[in-house]
């Protein structure tokens, strides 16, 4: 999205949001449900910051998480708009979020003035690489919901998990995905999407928790790695140098093995394939690569230190690895 236009209803021509024209009556508080009622009185800052936690989800006064909303809806009137179209710009530019549904109307007041309004819809936008255009081929659209369901499953149970434990960092490894790196990453996607507690079967709703995903093929060849660090926790950790660490310990270095173009501090992924030339061989190393990278979350206590004839490291997903 470029640069915010201030004239009523204009936030994007470049977004593919419908603009539509719909009376609207406003709601008196500033936050009821997923709607954020914009004031020109408080700043840029403050609303980004609310429509980033809706959308991620947060912590209450009490330590406890706060479920993140699917959608949010901003409103605004008059002077306000334009700080409405700044903050949907920020929100967009750092890939919390995108466009779905642009609405216009003017609204009567009291004494028989009006003033125009503006309300933007935005839907939460998951970390991670594009989805290629092959995945989305016809063919491969049984292929994909599985690797989708079995994700948005895993999502699910990680996010009891931390609610029960009070957990920020989980490894585990899929199935489905298997061999292929680009279906690994969808069903990383899948576990972050945000879960909607309306839905009969929930599924998704782990984007605040960090993670390292594995899946592979046949003697652990390839073997496809997937980290991921909500933005929040990247000033802790990085989801590419947390890879680069794991590896390091495994004796792979960075250069032999090229990760995801798309990788970055939120979102990295790397598929390590046999090659005798530089002694790479994924089958030894497949089953260290979780103990390796809770060692390392450990040093900088992100997880709790654990004694070491206690061999119980389940809650941070060392049980759910096996490539027997």
């Amino acid at each position: 999205m470029g640069a915010p236009d201030k004239s009523p209803g204009k936030v994007s021509q470049a977004s593919e949001a419908s603009v539509t024209e719909q009376k609207v009556e406003e709601k008196p508080q500033d936050f009821q449900d997923n709607v954020i009622k914009i004031s020109a009185q408080k700043k840029t800052g403050f609303y980004v910051r609310a429509g980033q936690n809706f959308l991620q989800g947060v912590k209450d006064k009490d330590g406890n998480d706060k479920p993140a909303f699917p959608s949010i809806v901003f409103s605004a009137l008059g002077a306000a708009i334009g700080t409405c179209a700044s903050v949907v710009d920020i929100l967009e530019r750092r890939e919390v979020a995108e466009i779905t549904s642009i609405k216009t109307d003017y609204v009567a007041l009291d004494g028989g003035s009006r003033r125009p309004q503006l309300r933007v819809e935005l839907k939460a936008k998951t970390a991670g690489p594009k989805t290629p255009e092959r995945l989305l081929d016809p063919k491969m659209e049984k292929k994909m919901k599985k690797v989708v369901k079995e994700g948005g499953k895993r999502g699910v149970e990680i996010e009891g998990a931390a609610a029960m434990g009070g957990l920020q960092f989980f490894s585990t490894k899929m199935l489905e995905p298997a061999e292929d790196l680009d279906l690994l990453i969808e069903s990383v996607k899948a576990m972050n999407a945000p879960s909607d507690p309306a839905e009969e079967e929930r599924k998704g709703g782990a984007g605040a928790i960090g993670k390292i995903v594995m899946s592979s093929g046949p003697d652990s060849n390839p073997l496809n790695i997937v980290a991921y660090v909500p933005s929040s926790k990247t000033k802790d950790i990085s989801a590419i140098a947390w890879l680069e660490e794991i590896l390091s310990l495994c004796n792979v270095k960075r250069a032999d093995v090229p990760y995801h173009e798309e990788s970055t501090d939120v979102f990295a992924a790397v598929s390590i394939k046999v090659n005798a030339d530089k002694n790479i061989f994924p089958m030894k190393f497949a089953d260290e690569v979780i103990s390796k990278g809770n060692d390392i979350l450990r040093k900088k206590d992100l997880i709790p230190v654990i004694d070491d004839d206690d061999d119980d490291e389940m809650v941070f997903g060392d049980d759910d690895m096996n490539f027997d």
